[in-house]
């Protein structure tokens, strides 16, 4: 970036999506903890986490499209683009 053109906003909101991962992983583990249901015969803490592995990697390549599809769009708007 040369020093005449203007900083830009980049909007970085949706990046609060990956508090979800935290909060599944840690925020629910008191919860999660107690249930006596043992799914495939697993306790069911060790399925919470399984799970949460798929959504992490679903919230991270959420979080991924989006911040892709910002840049795209912040360099079509940039000064002087397409010219």
């Amino acid at each position: 970036m040369s020093d005449d053109q203007p900083a830009r906003h980049i909007p970085r909101g949706h990046r609060w999506l990956l508090l979800i991962p935290f909060l599944w992983q840690v925020g629910m583990v008191p919860f999660v903890n107690d249930v006596a249901w043992r799914p495939l015969s697993l306790p069911f803490p060790m399925v919470w986490q399984m799970a949460g592995i798929i959504v992490t990697s679903i919230v991270i390549a959420i979080v991924f499209r989006i911040d892709e599809r910002v840049e795209a769009d912040g360099d079509d708007t940039a000064p002087g683009a397409g010219h």
